[in-house]
């Protein structure tokens, strides 16, 4: 039996078992074969508009690469994931994808898949709290780090000045303090700028569904916690992005052509 017959005789079967079922039946059969067909074809509909709308507008396109390989299957992987999302969002993130992957297309497709993967998966509100926390990397903690060492040696020299009243303090010692008061002070700054994007109120979120999603963020590999093995600090409340993280949130970025 050729493929096209046996999918043929598949929704049939299925229909007709649909049908034995008693009082919603009929219903049955609407949802899966009339309903759920429509709402796919208005969700690849609005996709093709977004592009028309995009194109309409741009014509510096490299049409020749349209042709690839590459970009064929990327179309195919986008279309797939389009139809079976109810998110507008998402629609218009596929499509700054497709855009950006035909004028610029990329060299690694395998990670282009992954991160579509991604976003097919995560929700909005997870891909949100994902870019507040490129806030918290690797040069955010480093300084956190570091401001204990900051704070010792400007305590070591203030301490050195009062214990030798006879010392007047000449410029290589404020030079110092003010160097390393500064380096404190904007620390402090940064750290107040930053702090909200750690709490769940700035997501409009309840912080058991905060921690749900942060926990999911750290089971894809996008986010770390910190959190272990510190005392007082519960688990998943100290946490960064990783560099599969910041990738994945720069990708979305470069991608966004509104």
């Amino acid at each position: 039996m050729e493929e096209f017959d046996k999918k043929e005789f598949i929704i049939s079967a299925t229909k007709s078992a649909f049908s034995m079922i008693p009082f919603v039946g009929t219903a049955l059969t609407e949802l899966v074969f009339d309903y759920n067909g429509r709402i796919k074809q208005e969700r690849l509909n609005k996709f093709v508009e977004l592009l028309s709308a995009y194109f309409t507008h741009n014509h510096n396109v490299k049409i020749e690469n349209i042709k690839t390989e590459d970009f064929n299957d990327l179309f195919e992987s986008v279309i797939k994931k389009v139809v079976l999302t109810k998110s507008e969002e998402k629609i218009k993130r596929f499509r700054d994808i497709l855009i950006n992957e035909l004028n610029n297309p990329s060299e690694e497709t395998e990670l282009t898949d992954l991160y579509l993967e991604l976003i097919e998966t995560l929700s909005e509100e997870e891909i949100i709290i994902l870019e507040g926390f490129s806030n918290f990397n690797h040069n955010y903690y480093d300084q956190l780090d570091n401001q204990s060492n900051l704070k010792s040696e400007l305590l070591k020299i203030k301490e050195d000045l009062k214990s030798k009243p006879f010392l007047q303090p000449d410029k290589n010692h404020e030079l110092a303090i003010k160097i390393l008061q500064d380096k404190i002070d904007n620390f402090l700054k940064i750290k107040e700028s930053v702090k909200k994007f750690s709490e769940a109120k700035y997501y409009n979120l309840t912080e058991a569904k905060f921690g749900f999603y942060k926990q999911r963020l750290y089971s894809k590999g996008l986010l770390l916690d910190l959190s272990i093995n510190r005392i007082g600090i519960s688990g998943f409340e100290m946490m960064m992005i990783t560099d599969f993280g910041e990738e994945f949130i720069n990708f979305i970025k470069t991608n966004n052509s509104r």
